[in-house]
């Protein structure tokens, strides 16, 4: 038999367990995504160039929004490699660290010191920060701006165009599997989704309880018609403000100019570069990333003259799409799906070094035990399960087992164990396309858009790891039955 390290290097890598969680690692500018569905207005009436004026971004002239399919943002002229795309002031966006003066009880002739006082311990809390940007936004609705935008009509005049091209509500809404009910939820076949959506929905319950009791305080303040508004509107549009928050808002770091961290990351949403769609930065030629953004021209401890600022990381041709890496957060599927409400397109062809993040992996359960699996790699826990089970599988025939006895015992990757993952591997994935039994939901809900848009997007999670595993056993069967060396 030949060595298994040659089995190996065909197609597989055999992986250690992996122990660092998402709290240990962060990402510089991991962006929240975008969506294709818009509220009232025609994408081909939207001239970027016009909003550009009124954020104050460059250039002004070379980008548009496509009208076919999905909408994001293209250029008219070709931009090199390393030349800006977009650039957009800082303080043209709405920023975590400048909530509404109402959000914090301030008075219009308050000082405010220290950035609104907002705590470090803030600033790093999940639903702090997404509060605050979603006060933001409710300001917008309240039509209570304050301060600089008040004294701006450029910048007030483009929130409101920014505003009206937001998503449709409810189909942002169905989108994100934090709404969801336990019976789409379930037709996912998902348990990595259904424990992140656990986290999430308790997080957000916190976020909206704050901002409702914000709410409430200033429309009775207001003494208007809108302190009419009943308390389950209120909440649902603390929904509607979150939602856009969580899919539009990006992260980027205080540094400077030699790279030190001055203060905790700033969470911002920023007009016309949350329209920019998500693309894989690990893979080249079409469909890949071909810019990223930074936060430059800042200085210690001030951010008046930073820009948001996207550069090209390859040319990019004449009416090309311009496409942004989205981070972590978009790897794997389901957690892409939970942040943004979207399922990407992987290419698993693609070739990935070691130590960058998984593109995409798909769960396999094997004796009780969940593994996350990818084409290209198998757990050395799956391994040593699978060899137990080799071991225990009567129809393996005696004279192929005492070819691999010893490799099997001792927990090797040998064909025989590749093969029973394989198999395991693709009665998963057929268990994945096929369709689910009815639940107990009205016949008329079926056809509603927000129903459809969530049971579509359960249907395209549960394909996509259903080409994981596809992909995964093709490669496992790869070592069960080797290619002949070709003789030199």
């Amino acid at each position: 038999m030949a060595p298994l390290q040659k089995f190996v290097k065909a197609a597989f890598t055999a992986t250690a367990p992996n122990y660092q969680t998402a709290s240990t690692k962060t990402v510089s500018g991991s962006c929240i995504g975008t969506t294709s569905l818009l509220s009232g207005l025609d994408v081909a009436s939207v001239s970027l160039e016009e909003m550009c004026g009124l954020f104050k971004a460059k250039p002004a002239d070379n980008l548009y929004l496509t009208s076919n399919g999905e909408r994001g943002v293209c250029v008219y002229k070709p931009v090199k490699k390393g030349d800006v795309v977009l650039s957009i002031p800082i303080s043209s966006c709405f920023r975590d660290d400048e909530p509404p003066r109402w959000y914090e009880h301030l008075e219009d002739n308050e000082a405010n010191e220290d950035e609104h006082d907002i705590t470090d311990y803030e600033r790093y809390s999940p639903s702090g920060w997404a509060s605050r940007l979603a006060a933001s936004v409710l300001d917008l609705e309240l039509n209570n701006s304050e301060g600089e935008v008040q004294n701006d009509n450029d910048l007030k005049k483009g929130r409101e165009m920014w505003q009206s091209m937001l998503p449709d509500k409810d189909i942002l809404r169905a989108s994100l599997p934090v709404h969801w009910g336990e019976e789409i939820v379930g037709s996912t076949k998902c348990t990595a989704l259904e424990l992140v959506i656990d986290s999430a929905y308790f997080a957000r319950a916190t976020a909206v309880f704050t901002l409702t009791d914000e709410l409430k305080q200033v429309l009775e303040d207001i003494k208007d018609e809108k302190g009419q508004i009943a308390n389950v509107n209120l909440e649902r549009k603390c929904h509607n403000a979150l939602d856009i928050v969580q899919t539009r808002a990006c992260r980027v770091e205080r540094k400077c100019e030699d790279g030190a961290q001055w203060g905790p990351p700033l969470r911002i949403l920023a007009p016309i570069f949350d329209f920019i769609n998500h693309a894989s930065s690990r893979s080249t030629g079409k469909g890949s990333a071909n810019a990223e953004f930074g936060v430059e021209n800042e200085h210690m401890c001030d951010m008046h003259e930073a820009k948001l600022v996207v550069r090209a990381l390859r040319d990019i041709g004449e009416g090309e799409e311009v496409l942004i890496d989205y981070g972590d957060s978009a790897r794997p599927a389901w957690r892409c799906l939970t942040s943004y409400g979207f399922v990407p397109d992987y290419d698993l062809n693609a070739d990935t070094s070691d130590e960058e993040p998984l593109e995409n992996v798909a769960e396999l359960w094997m004796n009780g035990l969940r593994f996350d699996v990818d084409p290209n790699s198998v757990p050395y826990d799956l391994v040593e399960v699978a060899a137990a089970q080799t071991m225990l599988d009567y129809s393996v025939s005696e004279e192929e087992f005492a070819q691999e006895e010893e490799e099997i015992e001792n927990g090797m990757l040998t064909p025989l164990v590749a093969r029973t993952i394989a198999d395991r591997a693709i009665e998963a994935a057929v268990n994945l396309v096929i369709e689910t039994e009815e639940g107990d939901s009205e016949e008329d809900v079926w056809d509603a858009p927000e129903f459809v848009q969530a049971a579509s997007l359960a249907n395209r999670l549960r394909w996509s790891q259903h080409e994981v595993l596809m992909k995964f056993a093709k490669n496992l069967r790869g070592l069960c039955n080797p290619e002949p060396e070709e003789e030199i």
